[in-house]
């Protein structure tokens, strides 16, 4: 099996905000949705997936769930998108709500490649390197950073480490 091509998927996600010219934060996946033809739903209802992107006769509709954490429906639509994207087709069998239950999240290396990956589009796509860079003095409230970017601390905690890396590897 081969791992997960981190570069590809982060430059799509770049490629897609180009595209849909998403150039502040939060990021509109409402726009991204509409622009791949995507129905967009939003639920409320306790009992549901946080998001889900369905497949119905060869038509995507993507929903996501007001009634749960709003940040983790919003990571789990953007990932979903990303599979689009990247073009994935048939996946692996993940089931994330049973990988919940084993532990509040499977670690990232466990989870199939193309679910990496998808989490990494979704990672660029809802937190993009460009947009941590105009907000470098902030980056230390996360607090602040996770409300301004609508995510969740813990995304927010994971991109802006990314970011610190990737600047010390390729600057």
């Amino acid at each position: 099996m081969m791992g997960a091509n981190y570069k590809f998927a982060y430059e799509k996600a770049r490629q897609v905000l180009k595209k849909y010219k998403i150039t502040e934060v939060p990021t509109d996946l409402q726009a991204i949705c509409k622009g791949l033809g995507v129905e967009y739903v939003e639920l409320n209802d306790p009992e549901a997936l946080d998001g889900a992107l369905l497949e119905m006769n060869g038509m995507h509709v993507a929903m996501l769930n007001r009634a749960k954490s709003f940040v983790r429906g919003r990571f789990t639509l953007a990932h979903e998108l990303g599979h689009i994207c990247l073009e994935h087709g048939k996946r692996d069998f993940y089931d994330p709500e049973m990988a919940r239950e084993l532990g509040e999240d499977v670690p990232e290396n466990k989870k199939p490649a193309k679910e990496q990956e998808a989490d990494a589009f979704a990672s660029e796509l809802l937190m993009p390197t460009d947009q941590l860079k105009k907000y470098q003095g902030e980056l230390k409230n996360l607090d602040k950073m996770a409300e301004l970017f609508q995510v969740s601390k813990q995304a927010m905690s994971i991109a802006i480490n990314r970011y610190y890396s990737s600047a010390r590897n390729f600057k």
